[in-house]
């Protein structure tokens, strides 16, 4: 697989309301089935003992299901990232869609295409995001791992000496798993601090390279560090170069605040299409990550 092609996801419209209601648009009585379904596929469990048989509270906007066992109540949002929701689950099962079947929306592209607001977009997103950035820190590389360091900076500024850490610019760890062709099968970007640096310098110090590959790779006593900036591996700039354009196009630039939340998703999505795993089936894990 190569890189040109290893994030290449076919753009689609709304579909997931189609398959359930024939092609008439997802009600919220029948969004709470979906997620009913996704939630439970073999049926009513209690998160408490596991019991399957309960009552239907039906007194608020979402059903309550109560164990008739140990009477505990609960709902198809609870302890997921849609807990407390004021947001109608049809608008969430749009949201699902729309970003699963997209190369990635941010949050005034979301509103126009689910018809909510910018700022339920916004608190979809960042609920989403968050979920995407716990599973990506806690993956790590496995195989012939290759980490090295690039940086995110304006086209527009003069970079006089390479190796030196201009203001503007943003360090990012870039890694990758790859075959035996040399081809990336897995990646993963993480943001690098400026105390993980050698003072106004774009390389790292002992600690702070120790720190990274460490992050980066399940087995960091094998991982290949790569010095320098002029002679970087093909491999790892296109992952790199790849990356960028997506955050450009997507978001129009990232502040460093919220840089390794979009680095996230993107290796999310990545990963999730070079190992043939369909997107809207990563999103809704996301919703129900017990499954």
């Amino acid at each position: 697989m190569t890189v040109e092609h290893s994030f290449s996801l076919e753009m689609g419209t709304l579909v997931l309301y189609n398959e359930e209601k024939g092609g008439v648009q997802m009600s919220q009585d029948s969004a709470v089935d979906f997620f009913f379904r996704q939630r439970w596929p073999d049926g009513f469990r209690c998160p408490s003992c596991a019991h399957r048989d309960y009552s239907l509270i039906r007194t608020r906007t979402l059903p309550l299901y109560q164990c008739r066992s140990c009477k505990r109540q609960t709902s198809v949002t609870s302890g997921t990232v849609m807990h407390k929701t004021r947001t109608p689950l049809k608008t969430w099962a749009d949201a699902i869609e729309a970003l699963s079947s997209s190369h990635g929306l941010n949050a005034k592209q979301l509103a126009a295409s689910i018809g909510c607001t910018h700022k339920v977009a916004w608190g979809m997103l960042t609920k989403f995001r968050a979920s995407i950035e716990a599973i990506e820190s806690a993956r790590r590389l496995e195989g012939n791992v290759h980490v090295g360091l690039r940086s995110l900076a304006p086209k527009y500024i003069w970079i006089f000496l390479p190796n030196r850490h201009y203001r503007c610019e943003r360090v990012v760890s870039v890694g990758a798993s790859v075959d035996a062709s040399g081809q990336p099968t897995a990646i993963k970007l993480l943001t690098v601090s400026r105390r993980e640096l050698i003072e106004d310098h774009k390389e790292p110090t002992n600690e702070g390279r120790r720190r990274i590959v460490a992050d980066t790779a399940r087995r960091p006593e094998d991982a290949v560090w790569h010095n320098g900036w002029r002679r970087f591996p093909d491999t790892l700039n296109d992952c790199f170069r790849e990356a960028r354009g997506w955050l450009i196009q997507t978001y129009n630039g990232i502040g460093t605040r919220r840089l390794h939340s979009y680095l996230s998703e993107y290796c999310y999505r990545w990963n999730a299409a070079a190992q043939g795993v369909a997107l809207r089936d990563e999103w809704l894990r996301l919703c129900f990550p017990m499954g």
